[in-house]
C-alpha cells in the first residue's frame, strides 16, 4: 500500500524523517516530497503525481500553512489535500500539539480539513514517536476496513430522489432555463447526458429545518470550490426549497474543434442535500454522436461525485447508494478520451432513456468513503451492462 506523506517541514522535519522507515517495517510504501526532488519535473508536479499514485493520503498538520502558489493561492499541502479529496482515497489527518498559535491561513485550512473528515480520522501527537504510534494505529484500523464492504438487504423500500423525478414548486427555480412547470434540477438547455450519484440514509427519523438545509447548501458550495470541483470564479446557484438544498453550477456550453469532430462541454454540475441523503451530478462531454463511457471512467467519475458530498453523508449507521445516467440514447461504450476526435460511431436507439443502478442494498456509512472502490466498480459495471443490452 502506497502512503503519501503531506506536510510542511516547519516543526515536522523529525516526523517526516521517522515515518518512512517505520512504515516500511509494516510493508507500506511511503511517498514524500524528499523522494521526488531528483525527478525531471517540478516538485509540484511530482508531488501531485505522488498523490495520484497513492492508496492513502497522510496529512501532518502544524501551525504553519506554507508558501502559497501564485496561480492558485494554495500551499503545496493544501493542493495535495484537495487532489486526494478529488481522488476519493482514504485521508488520515494528524495534528501536532505545539505551544504556538496557528497562522490565520493554517487555521482556515484546519477548519476545512476538520469539516471534511468530521473528526473521525483526526489524531494528535507531540513528537516523532507519538506520531509513528498514531499513524500505525490509524493504518491498522484502515486496513481492517479496506476489505469487501458488508452488504445487506434493504429493511424497507427506499425512495431515491432521481433528478428527473423531483418536481419543485413553481416558485423554486434551481437554474435558469426552465420552461413552464418543469422545475426539475436538470434544465432543458442541458442536452448532454448527466451522471448522478446518490447516498440515501436508512432509518432517518427526522427532517432538518429549512434553515438547516440552507446552511448545508452553502457549505456544499464551499466544499465544491475547496475541492476544485468548480472554479473559484464560476457562478453557483445556492438555494433551498421543498426540502432540498442545492449548489449548482449552471450550464455554460463551450466547444472546441471543427465539425464533425467538435467537442462540446456543458460544465453543468452540482450537489443536493435533502432530509434523507445527498446527491452529486455532472454532465458528460459530447461530440456530434454523443458521449462515451467505459468502466474505469465511470468509476473515476463516481468517486469524484462521492468526494464532492462525502462531508454531508447522512448521519445514519447505514446507507444505500445508487447511480443514474440520463440521455442514454446519446451514450455508447468507449474511451471518453476519444470525444472530439471521431467522425463516426453509433448509439443505441431503443431502450430506456435513463439507466439506473444500485439502491437495492445497504452498506455501513462509515465504510463508504474508504471502501468505495468495489462499490463504484459494481455501479459502473451495472451501467455498462445496461448500455450493452441496448445494442
Amino acid at each position: 500500500m502506497k502512503v503519501f506523506i503531506s506536510s510542511v517541514t516547519y516543526l515536522l522535519k523529525e516526523e517526516r524523517a521517522a515515518l518512512p522507515p517505520f512504515l516500511r517495517l509494516f510493508d507500506y510504501d511511503p511517498l514524500r516530497f524528499e523522494d521526488f526532488e531528483a525527478q525531471d519535473r517540478s516538485s509540484r508536479e511530482a508531488c501531485l503525481a505522488g498523490v495520484e499514485a497513492a492508496d492513502v493520503y497522510l496529512l501532518l498538520l502544524g501551525p504553519r500553512y506554507g508558501t502559497p502558489f501564485q496561480d492558485t493561492g494554495l500551499s503545496p499541502t493544501a493542493e495535495e489535500f484537495r487532489r486526494a479529496r478529488q481522488r476519493g482515497i482514504p485521508i488520515l489527518v494528524f495534528n501536532k500539539i505545539v505551544d504556538e498559535d496557528d497562522e490565520p491561513a493554517q487555521a482556515d485550512f484546519k477548519n476545512e480539513v476538520g469539516h471534511y473528515v468530521n473528526g473521525r480520522l483526526w489524531r494528535s501527537f507531540t513528537d516523532a514517536a507519538s506520531c509513528n504510534q498514531a499513524v500505525g494505529e490509524a493504518l491498522k484500523a484502515l486496513s481492517a476496513e479496506r476489505g469487501p464492504v458488508p452488504r445487506s438487504a434493504l429493511p424497507e423500500p427506499v425512495i431515491v430522489p432521481w433528478l428527473s423525478e423531483i418536481q419543485l414548486s413553481r416558485a423554486a427555480v434551481p437554474v435558469s432555463g426552465f420552461v413552464g412547470h418543469r422545475n426539475t434540477f436538470v434544465p432543458p438547455s442541458v442536452s448532454a447526458p448527466v451522471l448522478e450519484f446518490h447516498a440515501v440514509g436508512i432509518g432517518v427519523s427526522s427532517a432538518p429545518s429549512l434553515r438547516e438545509v440552507e446552511k448545508r447548501a452553502r457549505q456544499l458550495a464551499r466544499d465544491m470550490r475547496n475541492l476544485g470541483w468548480v472554479a473559484e470564479g464560476d457562478q453557483l446557484v445556492i438555494d433551498a426549497a421543498d426540502g432540498f438544498g442545492w449548489a449548482i453550477r449552471p450550464p455554460a456550453t463551450s466547444s472546441s474543434g471543427s465539425f464533425p469532430e467538435r467537442k462540446t462541454v456543458e460544465q453543468f454540475r452540482g450537489a443536493l442535500v435533502h432530509s434523507t441523503g445527498v446527491c452529486a451530478f455532472q454532465s458528460l462531454d459530447t461530440d456530434m454522436i454523443g458521449a462515451l463511457v467505459d468502466q474505469q471512467g465511470l468509476q473515476t467519475d463516481l468517486a469524484s461525485l462521492l468526494a464532492a458530498v462525502s462531508a454531508h453523508l447522512p448521519e445514519t449507521e447505514s446507507v444505500t447508494v445508487a447511480t443514474g445516467l440520463s440521455r442514454a440514447d446519446r451514450v455508447s461504450e468507449g474511451n471518453p478520451g476519444l470525444i472530439g476526435t471521431r467522425n463516426s460511431g453509433r448509439v443505441a436507439m431503443s431502450g430506456p432513456a435513463e439507466l439506473r443502478a444500485g439502491g437495492d442494498f445497504v452498506v455501513p456509512t462509515h465504510r463508504l468513503t474508504s471502501s468505495f472502490g468495489d462499490l463504484g466498480a459494481d455501479l459502473a459495471h451495472a451501467i455498462i451492462a445496461q448500455l450493452r443490452e441496448r445494442l
